[in-house]
């Protein structure tokens, strides 16, 4: 049983969705941060983006320009997993929803400021619960 041009095809689509998704993500981070009139620079390696640095004065907009990075992920995940519900891409459409599901939980990293003070375990177990309760959310509710 070999691999046909269409599961290459699929696969290649599904890592170009992952690369473009961490552009998404660190993109929006930058316009999020942005938006508060921070000094914000965007790192990156080659093509790649590694993530954003800014000085941000404490301002009770940070939590809604982070609530604004998320929305953004979220819709460009949402989107592409729309889009390749059409197509007959089955890894594709799992790697849409798991990255949605992952800019989902990571809601809560964005917002841990107002979480409180935690060890880093629990904040792992709590982001892993997301994750997984999200991940199923989306399946069951977009019927993937």
């Amino acid at each position: 049983m070999g691999i046909g041009a269409r599961n290459l095809l699929d696969a290649a689509t599904g890592a170009c969705l992952l690369y473009v998704a961490v552009c998404v993500y660190e993109l929006g981070n930058y316009v999020a941060l942005s938006l508060l009139g921070s000094q914000v620079s965007l790192s990156t390696w080659w093509i790649i983006p590694l993530g954003v640095s800014a000085t941000v004065q404490a301002s009770p907009l940070l939590p809604v320009a982070k609530a604004l990075q998320v929305a953004i992920t979220l819709a460009f995940s949402l989107g592409v997993f729309h889009l390749a519900r059409s197509r007959p891409f089955p890894l594709t459409r799992t790697m849409a929803l798991a990255t949605a599901s992952i800019y989902l939980a990571s809601s809560y990293w964005e917002m841990l400021s107002l979480v409180g003070q935690l060890s880093y375990e629990v904040h792992l177990v709590v982001f892993t619960a997301l994750a997984i309760a999200t991940q199923q959310g989306l399946a069951r509710f977009l019927r993937a």
